[in-house]
């Protein structure tokens, strides 16, 4: 776009889609600049430098803190880095001079924000409002501060979070909780972790997942809760713990799962259909 005039220049500022790398620097007044920021605060990367002052700075970063990234480092102040992180907690990647309470605010605001600290300064107060905010956020936890309370908690509010547990803090209660929210959980957990108590509690939520459970882990008990919540789970019951009791609750829910009934318990399933 070809600008001849600063009036033209202004008048094309104010129009929708607008962008401030169109017009040349030498016709950029503070109008055209307000215009500009206006509409899109990260136009503030094509503002001339001696235009870009602290207001300007502080303009943009109050409407987008990820403007903070076309902030010169001498504007960047802890008050215009906080209030940067404070619009979008994202924006601490730009404040690498920030101190303590930026730090705060901005997991506060994005428990991502916790990337972008230092490992050897994120403290557990830091850790804390970092998953509390965002459970995704554990993937940036230390280890020494990753604790089980801090792990069952994560959990329970993001399932998939287990993904950044610590296989020793991973206990059974936990793996519970997360493949009760969330039954593909199970498929993520390594079969030594798909004990008796999970595969009981993901099987009670899909039986089909009976599939998907370790032999050493397909008890009795967890054999009937996969077949009481779907009958067609019979077909992944070990044959030796096809029982009975088990066969009838199977064509109870499904009277087409008679091909996988032992012949000695067929007419007691049959007639358990004719009821």
């Amino acid at each position: 776009m070809k600008i001849d005039t600063i009036e033209k220049a202004l008048s094309e500022s104010k129009k929708p889609g607008f962008s401030l790398k169109d017009i040349q620097k030498s016709l950029i007044t503070n109008e055209v600049l307000d215009n500009a920021i206006k509409q899109d605060a990260l136009a503030l990367e094509f503002v001339p430098k001696k235009l870009k002052t602290e207001a300007v700075c502080m303009e943009a970063i109050m409407q987008n803190g990820l403007s903070l990234e076309f902030v010169p480092n001498k504007l960047k102040t802890p008050e215009l880095m906080l209030e940067a992180v404070k619009q979008n907690g994202l924006a601490l990647k730009f404040a690498k001079k920030a101190d303590y309470e930026t730090m705060l605010e901005a997991v506060k605001q994005s428990g991502f924000a916790l990337k972008y600290i230092p490992k050897t300064k994120r403290t557990k107060e830091l850790c804390v409002n970092a998953v509390k905010q965002n459970s995704m956020a554990l993937q940036y936890i230390p280890k020494k501060q990753k604790s089980v309370a801090m792990c069952l908690e994560s959990v329970k509010r993001t399932p998939f979070a287990i993904s950044f547990v610590p296989n020793k803090l991973k206990t059974s209660q936990l793996c519970t909780e997360a493949v009760k929210r969330n039954k593909w959980v199970f498929i993520e957990l390594d079969k030594p972790l798909r004990t008796v108590q999970v595969s009981k509690a993901v099987v009670e939520k899909d039986g089909m997942f009976l599939e998907f459970v370790p032999k050493k882990s397909k008890t009795p008990e967890v054999c009937m809760s996969a077949v009481k919540n779907d009958g067609f789970a019979l077909g992944f019951v070990p044959k030796e713990l096809r029982t009975k009791e088990l066969c009838v609750e199977a064509v109870k829910k499904h009277g087409r799962m008679m091909k996988f009934i032992p012949e000695k318990y067929k007419d007691d399933c049959r007639q358990e259909l004719l009821k």
